[in-house]
């Protein structure tokens, strides 16, 4: 049964995110894709102006999920004083292993392909990690010390996520355990992050 128009779009994302996922940007062709999703290769450009957009298209769709995700999770919090910064790192957390395809296309594409990527909206994306940034630090912080504060947490968080992800932990390590123990090391990093130094 043929699938209507109306839902090509998101089949032709779909599609260039497992591309990218499975067999890297190099894989990333419109022909190719056309033909898995049942299209002409024309069509995608109805779309897309090109690939890079494509691969544009799937970064801003990710941290868009992602920073639902954190509203959600930071709104949820609100009802437990302290436990913000918590709420959001394993938010955080969930979001990656529930999205490893996102994950992979919005932090794990090489210099390479990211160079593609405008910078100024990568950094309006990444402000989404100013939810944490934020709940550590309260509304008073100047946006300096928020991204610092913010990008110490994600680093700390993001190592052990891709390591699990990419199945690069010892095998006797188990994965949801020491995912967990990142979240709390996550929260101390945001508890520690007075002593830091602040000029």
């Amino acid at each position: 049964m043929p699938r209507s128009a109306t839902d090509l779009k998101p089949r032709i994302l779909a599609e260039a995110r497992r591309l990218l996922v499975t067999e890297g940007h190099g894989a990333l062709s419109t022909r190719r894709i056309a033909r898995e999703v049942g299209c002409t290769a024309p069509s995608i450009y109805l779309y897309f102006a090109n690939k890079d957009a494509l691969v544009h298209a799937l970064v801003d769709e990710g941290f868009q999920l992602l920073r639902a995700h954190l509203e959600a999770a930071h709104a949820e919090a609100a009802a437990r004083p302290g436990r913000s910064v918590e709420a959001l790192c394993q938010a955080y957390a969930d979001f990656a292993l529930a999205n490893p395809e996102y994950y992979e296309v919005m932090f794990h594409l090489g210099p390479a392909e990211l160079s593609r990527y405008p910078k100024e909206r990568y950094r309006v994306q990444r402000a989404v990690l100013d939810l944490i940034g934020r709940a550590a630090l309260g509304p008073g912080a100047g946006p300096e010390r928020t991204l610092r504060t913010a990008t110490l947490i994600w680093s700390s968080l993001h190592g052990a996520i891709s390591l699990h992800l990419a199945h690069r932990i010892d095998k006797s390590v188990r994965g949801p355990e020491l995912l967990a123990d990142a979240v709390r090391v996550a929260v101390q990093a945001a508890r520690l992050e007075p002593t830091l130094r602040t000029e």
